[in-house]
């Protein structure tokens, strides 16, 4: 017998969302679980390399609920952002219109793989129901002077118009558009972290079942912060 998996596959995805099987329960006595994935950028859609990563999330979601867990497994959009306004703009729309639509898109990508995902806590990081809450963690560090601002040399690529990260700086030149970077000494936000940088440092000596390779990488950050003094927001 031929296997109909257009026929199948949506019969059971609608089965699914009627029923809201993968709703997690805040009034559970049930142990809970927490498993997040990275949220794509809605700069664009989805490819494989997504959906790698989302079945392997899928995966341990699926495996924690059959062992009895409340499973909270949520699903969301990194939309607040350059690579958004520089898609819009090399496509001549609005980065609104562009992100949602595409956002849209993304989301029945999602659905039609029949990743198990509790629909009712997406979220976009653009939307104001979500990004007052950044603002706010922002202003409470500020108030506490753990947020300020200094001069200081940024990569700077003149075509994005934005400040770079060296993990994007290839070879001297802009990972995404391929422009030679400047040294631009400009006034940024910083986090003072090394307020908490040697307790965290410290405490990973205390992690428990952490790959030895991920402490070490966590360790050289933490101590390059520790000589830099700050973090650059």
């Amino acid at each position: 017998m031929d296997y109909n998996h257009i026929e199948i596959e949506q019969k059971w995805q609608k089965e699914w969302e009627e029923k809201k099987v993968f709703k997690t329960s805040q009034r559970n006595d049930k142990e809970k679980y927490y498993v997040l994935t990275m949220f794509p950028y809605p700069s664009g859609t989805i490819h494989v390399g997504h959906v790698k990563n989302y079945v392997i999330g899928d995966v341990v979601a699926r495996y924690k609920r059959m062992q009895g867990y409340n499973v909270l497994h949520p699903f969301g959009y990194d939309a607040f952002g350059l690579p958004a306004e520089n898609a819009a703009i090399k496509n001549n729309v609005n980065p609104g219109e562009w992100t949602f639509k595409n956002i849209e898109t993304i989301r029945n990508q999602i659905k039609k793989i029949g990743i198990s995902y509790d629909w009712d806590r997406e979220i976009a990081t653009c939307t104001e129901d979500y990004y007052k809450w950044t603002q706010w963690i922002f202003l409470k560090l500020y108030e506490k002077g753990l947020a300020y601002k200094k001069h200081a040399a940024v990569n700077w690529c003149p075509s994005c118009k934005t400040v770079l990260a060296n993990e994007q700086v290839v070879n001297g030149k802009c990972e995404r558009c391929g422009t030679e970077i400047e040294m631009k000494k400009l006034e940024q936000w910083y986090f003072k972290i090394t307020e908490y940088s040697e307790k965290l440092l410290n405490d990973l000596d205390i992690l428990d079942g952490w790959p030895e390779n991920v402490k070490i990488m966590q360790k050289t950050g933490l101590e390059k912060v520790l000589e830099q003094k700050s973090i650059l927001l």
